[in-house]
């Protein structure tokens, strides 16, 4: 139930596709763990409302195209819910992801998984969404042994001698 004061707002949403499946990303940065995901074949729905900020996220996506609802992997952080959808059919990209040509201010593209139609997939690239979402921490990032996350402000920086070193830098 709704209170008077409980603002309604729809999430931020990225998407991207293949000819195979579906790439979104709802982002919930305030919304608690106990939401309401729902998908159907042609529509994704989804609640969760901010006790602290007294927001509630709705979101309704009418789908351009069918997706297996049996068929997804997700992945739930404190700042989003990732999914992977499968397509019901194969084939030429949609041409948007929800049914009508409205313009959706909360709906963007998510260049960083978007891939041209036209350009192969790479058998590594298909593998590497799973493998990314296996591998994420709860905060959403992947992070290496701590050998690997040097810090570059750690390196030792040479001294100047003199003010023809300076002049030189500059």
């Amino acid at each position: 139930m709704t209170g008077p004061n409980v603002m309604r707002v729809a999430p931020a949403v990225l998407w991207a596709q293949r000819k195979d499946r579906i790439f979104l990303t709802i982002n919930v940065r305030e919304c608690p763990k106990n939401y309401k995901l729902n998908i159907e074949s042609k529509k994704i729905i989804f609640s969760g409302k901010n006790e602290q900020s007294n927001k509630e996220y709705v979101l309704d996506l009418e789908l351009y195209g069918e997706v297996n609802s049996e068929k997804y992997k997700m992945k739930a952080s404190d700042a989003d819910i990732q999914l992977c959808l499968t397509r019901a059919e194969e084939g030429h990209y949609w041409p948007r992801l929800i049914e009508t040509k409205t313009k959706c201010h909360f709906l963007k593209t998510d260049f960083n998984k978007w891939k041209d139609e036209d350009e192969t997939d790479d058998e590594d690239e298909s593998a590497n969404w799973e493998n990314m979402m296996n591998n994420m921490n709860i905060g959403g990032t992947e992070l290496g042994s701590e050998d690997e996350i040097a810090d570059s402000d750690d390196d030792d920086l040479p001294d100047l001698e003199d003010d023809k070193d300076i002049e030189k830098l500059e």
